[in-house]
This record gives C-alpha cells, sequence and structure tokens, in this order.
C-alpha cells in the first residue's frame, strides 16, 4: 500500500497568511497541517508516502516534515487539479493499491477502515456528516456503496460530504487518464470515481465519526487549533516562573513564561517568550513567538510573531509569522494585515 498526499495548492482561501508559503505548512496546534496528514497515514499502517509539491510549496513542505521520517517529494508541473496530481505521481505509485490524502484535510479518526474495506471494493472514499452539504461535494450512498457523487448541489439528496480522502486500486488510474477538463479546466479526480462506477466497478464509502476540517479558511484554522489543542497531554519542558497554569498546558523546550495565568488548553512553542499575560484557553504560541502584557482567548499565533502591550483583550485572532500587533502609536491607528504584517490595535 502506498500513501500519497496532493499538497501542491497555495489555498486563496486562507490569503494572506498563505502569500507566503504553502497552506499545508501552516501549523495547527503547534504541529504543521502537511506533517498531520503524514502521521495520519503513517498511523494508518501506510510507510512508503508521497508528496506532490509544486514548484514553489516543495521548500516549505519539506522544511514542515523535516521531522517525519522518509519521504518521497512528487513535483506537479502546473496547477491542473487533483487528478493531474495523481497521474504526476504514477511512477512512485508503481501500480500499487493507495491511500490518498488531500493535504489540506484534519482527521481525528483513523483511516485504517479505508484501507480494510478496499478489499471489497475497488475504491473506497470517507465521508462525513456535515450540517451544509451544499457547500461540499455531497456522496450519496446506499448500504455502504456509493451512488454518485454531486459537487455542490443546491439541494443535497444527502448530508455526507466527501472529506478528502481516498483508497482505490491502482486500475482506478486509467479513468484519471482519461478525465477531461472539468468546467474550471482541471483534471478532477472524484470525477474518475463516477467513470469507475459507470464501467462496473464498486465503490464504498467509510463514514468518519470524528472530527473533521479542510482548514481552508482562517476560521477553520482556528476551529482545528482548538480541536487538537483538547487533545494534548499537559507538559512542561520549559520554564514557568511567578506564574499560575490550569489544565491542559504544554510549555515546550526552551520558552519561557513569566508573571502569567495560563488557562488550559495552551500550547507555547519552542524559545516563546510569553510575559505577564493572560492566555487561553485555546491558544498557541508558536516557535520564538512573545506574548507581552497581553490578554488571548481563543488564538492561533504562528513563530516569530510579537503581540505586545495590545490596548484590548484579543479573541479568535490569526497572527502569522513576523507579525506585529501592538497598542496604537500616537498617530492612531494602522492596519496592515498578512504574514510579516502590523495591526495596531
Amino acid at each position: 500500500m502506498k500513501g500519497l498526499i496532493l499538497a501542491a495548492g497555495r489555498g486563496s482561501r486562507l490569503l494572506p497568511i498563505s502569500a507566503t508559503r504553502a497552506k499545508h505548512a501552516v501549523p495547527v496546534a503547534g504541529t504543521p497541517i502537511i506533517a498531520r496528514a503524514v502521521q495520519a497515514l503513517r498511523d494508518a499502517g501506510v510507510d512508503d508516502i508521497g508528496i506532490v509539491t509544486s514548484p514553489s510549496s516543495e521548500t516549505d513542505l519539506r522544511d514542515a516534515t523535516a521531522n517525519s521520517g522518509h519521504l518521497t517529494f512528487i513535483r506537479q508541473s502546473e496547477a491542473l487539479g487533483t487528478g493531474h496530481a495523481v497521474l504526476a505521481a504514477h511512477a512512485f505509485l508503481e501500480h500499487q493499491p493507495t491511500l490518498l490524502y488531500l493535504g489540506d484535510n484534519l482527521f481525528q479518526d483513523n483511516l485504517t477502515p479505508l484501507i480494510t474495506t478496499l478489499r471489497d471494493a475497488d475504491a473506497v472514499l470517507g465521508v462525513k456528516e456535515v450540517p451544509n452539504p451544499q457547500a461540499y461535494g455531497v456522496a450519496v450512498v446506499k448500504g455502504g456503496r456509493l451512488l454518485r457523487l454531486v459537487e455542490k448541489p443546491r439541494t443535497p439528496e444527502s448530508n455526507l460530504a466527501a472529506c478528502g480522502v481516498f483508497a482505490f486500486r491502482p486500475e482506478l488510474l486509467e479513468h484519471v487518464a482519461e478525465l477531461p477538463p472539468s468546467d474550471r479546466g482541471e483534471i478532477e479526480f472524484p470525477q474518475a470515481l463516477t467513470r469507475l462506477m459507470a464501467a462496473g466497478g464498486t465503490v464504498r464509502a467509510v463514514e468518519l465519526g470524528g472530527f473533521w476540517s479542510d482548514a481552508g479558511t482562517p476560521d477553520d484554522l482556528l476551529a482545528a487549533n482548538t480541536h487538537f489543542l483538547s487533545q494534548q497531554r499537559p507538559r512542561l519542558d520549559g520554564r514557568a516562573e511567578r506564574s499560575v497554569l490550569t489544565g491542559n498546558v504544554v510549555i515546550e523546550a526552551g520558552a519561557v513564561v513569566e508573571d502569567s495565568v495560563i488557562t488550559g488548553p495552551v500550547w507555547i512553542g519552542p524559545h516563546a517568550l510569553v510575559r505577564g499575560a493572560t492566555l487561553g484557553p485555546f491558544v498557541s504560541v508558536g516557535a520564538h513567538a512573545r506574548v507581552d502584557t497581553a490578554r488571548l482567548h481563543g488564538a492561533l499565533i504562528d513563530e516569530f510573531a510579537r503581540v505586545l502591550h495590545p490596548s484590548r483583550p484579543l479573541s479568535r485572532v490569526l497572527i502569522g509569522r513576523h507579525a506585529l500587533v501592538t497598542a496604537p502609536s500616537e498617530s492612531g491607528l494602522q492596519v496592515v494585515m498578512g504574514d510579516r504584517s502590523i495591526v495596531r490595535v
């Protein structure tokens, strides 16, 4: 069994956070999305993993997975869709069954059931019950068998969303290779499942019951950050001085917390400095970031960011790398959004 993660897209819905790096490299509760994807495949028993990248995203993804063991990086020369990305990995897949993972997804469930279900099917997809199926590709399923996929229907036939993970036998690649471009000019991998069923193949659906996010928007990232912070185990490898720590708190090696009140779940990354702050719950502070005299709740602070003496509490905020959030200057408010940006509030 091969594992294949598609991570060539930049993520326009996450701009400006994704303007300077691939969205898959953005951390959630201290761990890059792409590293969580790799771990999900390893937890399912898949060790031979390829990652499809773009020329602009490969360096970010290599850095983000530096501690994830051996990986094969495959370059997709043009952004021509998920089907095109799978075909770019044809040589890597070596005519073996594949567990395919769209790299901006995050799952609580173990993915092993997709592999076991493939024993009695030609392909398998993961589905998840959602309250707003019209925003997704909708799977119509009967008795565990996929009948059809409908992309973002106005009137959904079911509330099951296709949620970005598939298992398939190598013969499916023949159908992928025959796909015409979609209306947006891309080769869409899910359409190969429709062709497979039309040819008499069996596609089964595995319903996932736990947390799932496609991490496509800032709100998605914050929700995922909240979920994975809740799953961590308390750990104190850094220093906490004259501070009160309550609940599920992780302070990584090299981090320093001084004169602060921390209410978990909170994650404070390596070599971060938190001073005179009130953090939590649901706050992650990236490596080498600095938080001074601030009150934060429900926040994702990326590496090297600085939150210095803001004049009001900050809630549900996403602050990119090297960004600065501080109090207004004498000239008044200043707002410059994005990585390496400044927000004065």
